[in-house]
């Protein structure tokens, strides 16, 4: 699954501070347009972003895994050649991004002066709302990265150029076979002796068989080292490296009846935008199989991982009061936003699955400020109130 990512600039926080008149349209493609002069701002909406973690683990075989148990007794060693995937870790979490559902215009009334509209907002140079006031701490909004579809990062070398670098040693040897031949001469018999030398190339079991005396030849050295048996005043840097050389010729041959496993993390980032019609629904986001990792949902094979979201209820409260409020309401100040807290669960099977509670905006409520005399702050992440004065 390949997410599209559109760069955009967030709204970071709203200060409006005056004594005049203005009005506030919420804006769509059938709104009537009024008049040019004024000013557009939009309430953010929630995106859930779910940072996959996969561990693919690639399983080498030994070239003497056959003789794994017979020589060394090992019984749990790599059998075959595999790659396997593994989900470590599931994360949530939410970033925000302008709703294009809740755009608005701030209407300037002409009782404004040059004087008022010189100090009357902070924009960024997108010409989104930072604040009224000129000497404010707060920074402009970051554009956050572009989620990855699919980061690799490879932490093993290549396959086969480091894992069994003692295989190859000396696969050959020299036999020499006694040839006797008897010449008879008269009466005499007369025996001579040939030396025939021939190359043979050793029996992956010879070759097994030497390894696991090597390995033993190993060991019985480290012993001696360690208990001083060659008597030899060594210091402790130089017994550490040579005990250290040892251990590490140890692991490389044992390598060769263990097999290998070699584990390169990968992550998966996707985004999902809830919408309240979706309210309780399991959502399919991407498949997921042990053999084949990360399928896009068109894929054949896999499990389906799912999110769903589910609201809490904060806000019904909110919600009925203001359906029972008087909604003729002509002119009304700037829009906010309550946000829902809500349940987010990702989820591939009973026993697999990860949850975590956040606020989502477009779950909330939104309503408006009246036209007063009245200083706000916004909260960048929901697009509710974060600071109010009334003067």
């Amino acid at each position: 699954m390949k997410n599209k990512w559109i760069p955009v600039i967030l709204l970071a926080f709203l200060t409006f501070s005056t004594n005049a008149q203005i009005n506030v349209f919420h804006i769509d493609n059938t709104t009537t347009p009024v008049t040019k002069e004024g000013i557009f701002y939009s309430l953010p909406r929630t995106v859930v972003k779910i940072e996959v973690k996969i561990d693919r683990i690639e399983n080498y075989k030994g070239p003497y895994s056959d003789f794994a148990l017979r020589f060394l007794g090992l019984k749990n060693v790599v059998t075959t050649n595999s790659i396997d995937y593994k989900i470590s870790d599931i994360t949530i979490t939410t970033y925000p991004e302008p709703d294009p559902d809740q755009y608005y215009f701030i209407e300037l009334g002409d009782k404004i002066t040059k004087g008022e509209k010189a100090g009357l907002f902070s924009l960024t140079d997108a010409g989104l709302f930072l604040g009224t006031i000129p000497d404010a701490n707060e920074a402009s909004p970051k554009i956050p990265s572009p989620p990855a579809d699919e980061l690799l990062m490879d932490t093993g070398k290549d396959a086969f150029g480091e894992l069994f670098k003692y295989s190859a040693d000396v696969s050959v040897f020299e036999k020499v076979d006694t040839i006797i031949r008897k010449i008879n001469i008269d009466t005499m018999t007369v025996e001579r002796q040939y030396y025939k030398r021939t190359m043979v190339e050793k029996s992956p079991e010879q070759k097994a068989k030497e390894a696991a005396e090597f390995i033993s030849k190993i060991k019985d050295n480290r012993f001696q080292l360690i208990s001083g048996f060659q008597e030899v005043n060594y210091n402790r840097e130089t017994l550490e490296y040579m005990d250290t050389q040892l251990k590490t010729m140890e692991k490389e041959y044992m390598k060769l009846f263990t097999g290998i496993s070699i584990h390169k993390p990968m992550t998966f980032e996707y985004k999902y935008i809830p919408v309240p019609n979706q309210i309780n629904t399991e959502i399919p986001i991407f498949k997921f199989s042990k053999s084949g990792g990360i399928i896009d949902l068109d894929g054949s094979g896999g499990k389906v991982v799912t999110i769903k979201i589910q609201r809490v209820g904060n806000t019904n409260t909110v919600a009925a009061y203001l359906n029972r409020a008087v909604k003729e309401v002509r002119e009304h100040g700037l829009s906010y936003r309550i946000p829902e807290l809500a349940r987010v669960t990702v989820k591939l099977d009973e026993n697999a699955q990860n949850e975590a509670q956040c606020l989502i905006s477009q779950l909330g409520v939104i309503t408006y400020l009246p036209v007063n005399k009245w200083k706000v702050q916004y909260h960048q992440e929901t697009g509710g109130i974060k600071g109010l004065e009334i003067r």
